[in-house]
């Protein structure tokens, strides 16, 4: 004997699986970008020009190097340089430190920005070390055509 099962009508359902798995993987994304760009920004008090020459950079084959200030930041001292998460100390052999990491971000990309971040505060004396070193970096590469270009970030107030 053979029975004949009835189905009804085809139901159309959605799989909301796959929408799920791609909106927790924008935001682990989001996360992980938002922590990356904190790393770069130590908190400043740029100085902000009347009347700049200059117009903004890209975001792509750049480097932040910041000069971070002692506290308080008046005394226009710095402690240290910080290019991302790697700190080098203010003496000699943090500038010589640091001049060997960009010399092998210039090895890695030659056509690499430098974005030289400094509170408003901090002394000429302070920030003339970071462009000797990358100067220094850019020569040493031995690559001909690696100039250092270096620009100064500061504060664009609307």
């Amino acid at each position: 004997m053979s029975a004949v099962f009835k189905r009804g009508s085809a139901r159309i359902q959605a799989n909301l699986t796959p929408m799920i798995d791609v909106t927790f993987l924008l935001i682990v994304f989001f996360v992980l970008v938002s922590q990356i760009v904190e790393v770069e920004n130590v908190k400043l008090q740029l100085p902000a020009p009347e009347d700049p020459a200059t117009e903004l950079p890209d975001d792509e084959q750049r480097v932040v190097i910041n000069v971070v200030p002692a506290q308080p930041a008046t005394t226009g001292r710095a402690i240290e340089y910080r290019v991302g998460s790697r700190r080098f100390a203010a003496g000699e052999e943090g500038v010589d430190a640091l001049a060997d990491h960009v010399m092998r971000l210039y090895s890695g990309n030659p056509t690499l920005r430098i974005n030289l971040r400094a509170d408003r505060d901090t002394q000429y004396e302070w920030i003339e070390p970071v462009l000797r070193a990358i100067s220094i970096a850019a020569a040493r590469t031995g690559e001909s055509g690696i100039t250092a270009r270096v620009n100064l970030v500061v504060v664009k107030e609307d």
